[in-house]
């Protein structure tokens, strides 16, 4: 299984070609554990396609994170990319975790409760103790990916601040806008503010960076 792993993790020929060896390979692929750092986040080729598809199968964290970004905002299947995020938060993806929390706040409601549950299991600094290494990776990931897909579906971030604190974030507007744009690779020091309104803040970005590869 270990040597699988390192295969894996170098390109997937070589993950098939030690694969084939033998049968003692053949039974070791466990494909739940195997890393998909060299398979390309939207597959092109034969093989990536078939080695993610059985990722997916065997409910690697980071074939159900891609599954449901893609099943999310390029094929319009919102609750099925729910439902694979949802699996992969459940596994401890970071992302999945990261992209799941601020569709919750998005959608509002009975589900816009759950957000803090689901983004404190990131377990990152206090919103006012500066820029977060582990927010950076996320929004690194998201834009990576999104460039590499047709995206179909936006969404709307939060109108406003829904507590009484006094915190002293600058709301933004619910549009995009340079500034948006340019807050996306900007550090998280926000200044003294909540949870909600730090991730109130987070999903207007998230929310600016779709539309702008929104596909007209």
């Amino acid at each position: 299984s270990e040597i699988l792993k390192h295969a894996a993790s170098n390109s997937i020929a070589d993950f098939i070609n030690v694969k084939l060896c033998c049968k003692a390979f053949e039974r070791a692929s466990i494909y739940e554990n195997v890393s998909m750092e060299k398979v390309s986040l939207v597959p092109r080729h034969k093989c990536e396609k078939g080695f993610q598809k059985r990722c997916k199968a065997a409910n690697n964290a980071e074939a159900l994170y891609r599954k449901g970004m893609i099943n999310c905002f390029s094929r319009r299947k919102s609750e099925s990319g729910l439902r694979y995020l949802k699996k992969a938060t459940e596994k401890g993806h970071v992302e999945a975790v990261y992209t799941y929390g601020i569709i919750l706040i998005c959608l509002g409601g009975e589900l816009s409760k759950q957000r803090l549950r689901v983004l404190s299991s990131l377990h990152l600094p206090k919103p006012n103790e500066g820029s977060s290494r582990m927010i950076a990776s996320c929004r690194s990931k998201t834009e990576k990916f999104l460039r590499c897909m047709w995206v179909h579906v936006a969404l709307t971030g939060p109108k406003g601040i829904c507590c009484n604190c006094d915190c002293d974030i600058e709301e933004k507007p619910n549009h995009s806008t340079p500034s948006e744009c340019q807050a996306w690779d900007a550090s998280n020091d926000v200044g003294h503010c909540c949870d909600y309104c730090f991730w109130d803040r987070e999903a207007n970005l998230f929310c600016s960076l779709l539309r702008k590869y929104l596909v007209n």
